[in-house]
């Protein structure tokens, strides 16, 4: 039997819970970005990241290229890889970001939300 209602701490432990739980799985997706990005210097390997929304730890953004906002300067060809085929190396392809968003992020946030949601609950 419940002795005092504590929802409100609750919420915000679920709510921190849940928010790094996306950033393991924006990491996850991380890591299969970067097994298929096109690589010859580095560059655009180098500017893939996972960022949480400071004032709101829900939502999270995985980000390859640079730009405003990513602490990277604009990667020039990262748009143009992304979309077009190419004679990649190392089995390396279009579709980089999209892909792994596609097929591995969803099960990746899944895992990662259900051990947040035990850990909490």
């Amino acid at each position: 039997m419940w002795k005092k209602w504590r929802g409100n701490a609750l919420r915000r432990e679920t709510r921190l819970a849940m928010g790094k739980a996306l950033v393991r799985a924006g990491e996850a997706t991380q890591a299969e970005v970067l097994k298929q990005i096109p690589h010859d210097e580095g560059t655009l390997q180098e500017s893939v990241i996972v960022v949480a929304n400071p004032s709101n730890p829900l939502e999270v953004i995985l980000s390859a290229g640079g730009g405003p906002g990513t602490g990277f300067p604009v990667v020039p060809y990262a748009v143009k890889w992304h979309e077009n085929t190419a004679n990649f190396q190392k089995g390396r392809k279009k579709n980089y970001v999209r892909d792994p968003m596609k097929i591995f992020a969803p099960g990746a946030v899944e895992k990662e939300l259900k051990k947040a949601g035990k850990e909490v609950w």
